[in-house]
């Protein structure tokens, strides 16, 4: 079996919006963690700065009572008014300072919860016509900003997740290519990558190719699991919509020792919270059991050989059987 680890990030458990209605029920932190304590399978949660840490002393207490780990500390860069033109990349000097300056709290904060890892996806830097963006100084003060975080504590892992797109139609961190190089330009050994399956498919990747281009690079920090239909970030139960993505990422992240935090980034909108996160286990446990099932060693011999056809042929038979 795997070695990863079952988190969720307990944002998902109270009131969830989009754009014409609200849905569940407006819950404080110490419901949402008492919830999350019912998931099936669930080790650790990836708290958001600064909304879950107004009161540091009292998550972690809230936490110690239901045994549960902090797997990243997930920085909001995005929702408040403030961050809405940018954050790292806004044109007022005090706007960037203060984002760099919420990373870097984070940071502290991730290293008194024994976490070491902060995650942060840049959803309000980019654009959303031509013309808005000044490009060359955008991605400047992007990787300046990265960097000098990264910089503050070399015992704190920055990871980078990246979107096409929402709330800005053009994310500055489109694809897992673009995160990469992100890295590799600053040249950091603490600056990483996390990948969501949901975003990498919304960005027409396959899942487990992202997942192996950033692993062999050394910058595969964290892995979020979820599920769409690639054209959208609907946050489904993973496998739900793509089982073969699914599996073959669960594969590759075997092979790739892959033994990090598995985040359910979920949103159960009309539905229970509890059944969809303990549905989202199982769901990763099923994929599991399937390539047990198959055998690691007998689906990499039909990779190898380049085979989708009897690849395909054996899965079905092991799903039916």
């Amino acid at each position: 079996m795997s070695k990863w680890k079952f988190s969720l990030v307990p944002a998902f458990l109270g009131k969830l919006n989009d754009r014409f209605s609200s849905y569940g029920k407006t819950r404080d932190l110490a419901e949402k963690i008492t919830i999350a304590s019912q998931v099936k399978g669930v080790k650790g949660l990836e708290i958001i700065y600064p909304f879950d840490l107004e009161d540091v002393a009292e998550t972690k207490k809230l936490l110690k009572q239901y045994d549960l780990s902090v797997s990243s500390v997930n920085v909001n860069l995005k929702a408040e008014e403030k961050f809405h033109l940018g954050s790292l990349t806004s044109r007022d000097p005090g706007i960037r300072r203060e984002a760099v300056n919420y990373m870097k709290k984070a940071m502290d904060i991730a290293a008194e919860v024994r976490s070491n890892l902060i995650t942060m996806c840049p959803l309000a830097d980019g654009f959303d016509y031509a013309f808005q963006s000044d490009y060359v100084r955008a991605w400047h003060w992007f990787v300046d900003g990265i960097g000098e975080a990264a910089s503050y504590r070399k015992d704190v892992r920055v990871s980078l997740e990246y979107k096409q797109s929402e709330p800005r139609n053009h994310v500055i961190l489109p694809n897992a290519g673009v995160a990469l190089s992100v890295c590799l330009q600053i040249n950091m050994p603490n600056i990483g990558v996390t990948m969501d399956m949901g975003h990498a498919l919304m960005a027409h990747e396959s899942p487990a190719h992202s997942a192996t281009i950033l692993a062999k690079a050394g910058r595969l920090f964290l892995v979020h699991v979820n599920d769409n239909y690639r054209e959208w970030d609907w946050d489904l139960i993973p496998g739900s919509v793509s089982p073969w993505d699914l599996i073959e990422t669960m594969l590759y992240l075997k092979l790739l020792n892959y033994d990090s935090w598995l985040v359910a980034d979920v949103a159960p909108f009309r539905l229970d919270p509890v059944k969809v996160c303990s549905a989202t286990y199982n769901s990763l446990m099923w994929a599991d059991k399937m390539i047990e099932r198959v055998g690691s060693e007998r689906l990499q011999k039909l990779i190898q050989k380049g085979n989708p056809i009897d690849a395909m042929r054996v899965l079905q038979k092991a799903l039916i059987s």
